[in-house]
């Protein structure tokens, strides 16, 4: 009986293991351009953090969430943002970036459609997606320390940067 159930706990869990695809997205950036997930792909993997102006939380995992861009650049991840504030705030979008002096770029989800399609409740959420298109990461809210979870997912997925092997 025991090597049954063994069998279909393994089954079932390589079942539920299966990648969750990102889906192609096309978003406008904050300064106009058009950005597609599938082009920046191309590149390497993909952090995306949605946020909103009024998110407590959100204001708290920015600058983290830039310290780790900056950290990462140089093994061509890119970390950027997507507003879910709605086309009424979206005159508070800049202003924001700049009082808070975050330099990321800043993709617009008008809709909360691409916050849907990731299945994701509310802000703050960030997602890792692996230059093959899969989900590598999903984490929903924000506490301190939250960043060093997401660079332990980062280096699992890219190998510890060189500097932190002898640490």
């Amino acid at each position: 009986m025991k090597p049954i159930f063994a069998l279909a706990t393994c089954l079932l869990l390589s079942g539920s293991a299966r990648a969750e695809k990102a889906p192609q997205l096309v978003l406008e950036n904050l300064d106009g351009s058009t950005f597609a997930l599938v082009e920046a792909l191309k590149k390497g993997p993909v952090v995306f953090d949605f946020w909103a102006t009024w998110c407590k939380p959100c204001i708290k995992s920015l600058p983290k969430l830039q310290a780790l861009a900056e950290k990462y650049a140089e093994r061509d991840v890119q970390v950027l943002t997507i507003n879910v504030d709605g086309p009424r705030n979206l005159p508070k979008v800049r202003p924001f970036m700049q009082r808070h002096k975050l330099k990321l770029p800043v993709l617009l989800d008008k809709t909360n459609e691409v916050l849907k399609q990731f299945h994701l409740a509310g802000v703050p959420a960030t997602l890792i997606i692996a230059a093959d298109g899969t989900v590598w990461y999903k984490h929903q809210g924000y506490r301190p320390g939250d960043e060093q979870k997401l660079k332990a997912k980062l280096d699992e997925l890219l190998g510890p940067l060189e500097d932190e092997e002898d640490e």
